[in-house]
Order: structure tokens, then C-alpha cells, then sequence
């Protein structure tokens, strides 16, 4: 059996940490296939779309967009809108991935999704243990959700006839169960709950705002929160670290039988 923290331990941590994402993500990518393929586009373009955007919720906008003939530079400045959250995981990761080698980061950023993100997160908040390779648990994570993502995307175009009720069954629900999942485990502090339950808050009152831009204003909302939060602590910690203790009082040293308190110096007041 693997050692744990060795990089062939960490990397079957992470593609098994993927399963639950890549159960809720096949029916998802099943049925983004399927309407592409429904909607004329090639199979080219269908699987350069998962290649490349590697985003459900951007894929299926982007696939609107293109097949009603919205201009590129539309569509595109629109995908990026709704993946403009990443934002913030990079603010949260980079603590992390700072030290690493460019080739690292990129590879990271590239596989980086709102599953991958959680368990990311997660991993790299436990203690750092003594051989640190936590970086290969995420890149087999996203690896392994990133081939699950497009072979379903591929199969989903190749059997879009028999796919074509997909959307009816219900599947796609999958998805936002194992995101729950995810997120839910990660409530492991009061704190993570209050934020976790305004970002909610937040995403539900504003989800009537275009191009899921709700989203984005939600979790910049919980995202200001945690940083306040953040820096009061630090605050507190600081004021707790530099207040000085008073003296404590040293306990008097008896005196010998047999020998005479020295004298006092002249000049020298009583205590």
C-alpha cells in the first residue's frame, strides 16, 4: 500500500476524492453533449468546447449563445463573466501554490472547478505534513474529473438521439448534490458556517441577475465577510500577544537557622 503523504498516496487520494464529482458531473456532461449535437454543433467544436472552457454551467450559456448567432466577442466576454469567481479561489489558494513552479500553477489553474476548488481547499487546510505533496492529490483530482468531464461530453454528442429526454429524467440534479456535499463537509468552524450561509443567502436572493453574475456578487459578498473576519482575529491575536503580564510576585526565601539577615545598605529605605 501507497504512504499516505508520498506522491503516488496523495494522487489515488485525490482521483478517489473525485469519485462523488464524477458521478454528479457524467449526467451533466451527457446532457451538454446531447444539445450540442441537438443544436448542429460538429463534434469538433463540441469537444473543443469541454476541452478548453471546461466549465458546465459556461458550456451550456456559451452553447445558447452561439447556436442563436450572438457575436463572439459577446459570448466570450460573457463566459468569462460567469467564471470570473475563480477570482477568488486563486485569492484562497495562493498561499499555497505560490511556492510552486510555474509549470504547477498553470497546470492547477487550468484544472481548477468550483469541485476541484472545494477539495482543494480543503486538502490544503490540514496540517502540512512532512513530505509535502498535497499538489499532486489536487492534479489527480482535477485530472480525473477533467477526462470523466469530456468523455461524457463525447458520449452525450455521439448518442444525442437516445439522449435526447436526458433533461427530463431529473439527472443534472446530481450535480448540485455532490457540490453540497462537498460544501457541507467543509463547515467545520463557526466562522465557515456564518460566511458559508451569507454567500448562500446571497446567491439565492440575487440569482434573478443575468448571466449568473448573482454568483460572482455573492461570493464577493461572503468572500469581504471572511476577510473581515480574518483580519479581526488577527487583530485580537496581536492585542493578546503584545499586552504585558504583570510581574508575578516571587515567594520569600526563608531564612537559615543560625545565620543573621544581612544588613542593609546605607541609605537603603525598608521594603
Amino acid at each position: 500500500m501507497l504512504p499516505r503523504h508520498s506522491r503516488g498516496g496523495e494522487a489515488l487520494q485525490g482521483a478517489l476524492a473525485g469519485v462523488p464529482v464524477i458521478i454528479g458531473a457524467v449526467p451533466f456532461g451527457l446532457l451538454f453533449g446531447a444539445l450540442a449535437e441537438g443544436q448542429g454543433l460538429d463534434v469538433v467544436n463540441t469537444m473543443l468546447m469541454s476541452l478548453v472552457v471546461n466549465s458546465g454551467s459556461a458550456q451550456m450559456i456559451g452553447l445558447g449563445m452561439i447556436t442563436s448567432g450572438a457575436a463572439w466577442p459577446l459570448t466570450v466576454m460573457t463566459v468569462l463573466l460567469i467564471n470570473l469567481r475563480h477570482v477568488f479561489y486563486s485569492a484562497a489558494l495562493s498561499p499555497y501554490v505560490r511556492p510552486m513552479p510555474a509549470v504547477w500553477r498553470a497546470a492547477i489553474a487550468f484544472g481548477m472547478t468550483d469541485a476541484v476548488y472545494a477539495l482543494a481547499a480543503k486538502r490544503f487546510g490540514e496540517p502540512t505534513p512532512e513530505q509535502d505533496n498535497r499538489r499532486w492529490y489536487v492534479l489527480s483530482n482535477a485530472a480525473a474529473i477533467y477526462v470523466a468531464w469530456n468523455l461524457a461530453t463525447l458520449c452525450g454528442w455521439t448518442f444525442g438521439q437516445t439522449l435526447a429526454d436526458l433533461s427530463s429524467w431529473g439527472l443534472d440534479f446530481a450535480v448540485y448534490a455532490s457540490y453540497i456535499g462537498l460544501v457541507v463537509s467543509s463547515f467545520t468552524t463557526r466562522r465557515a458556517l456564518v460566511i458559508g450561509l451569507i454567500a448562500g443567502a446571497g446567491g439565492l436572493l440575487l440569482s434573478h441577475l443575468p448571466y449568473q453574475s448573482g454568483l460572482f456578487l455573492a461570493t464577493l459578498a461572503g468572500t469581504s465577510v471572511a476577510a473581515f473576519l480574518e483580519s479581526k482575529a488577527r487583530v485580537s491575536a496581536g492585542d493578546a500577544a503584545t499586552d504585558p503580564k504583570p510581574p508575578e510576585p516571587r515567594p520569600a526565601q526563608p531564612q537559615p537557622a543560625g545565620e543573621e539577615a544581612p544588613d542593609r545598605e546605607v541609605g537603603s529605605s525598608p521594603r
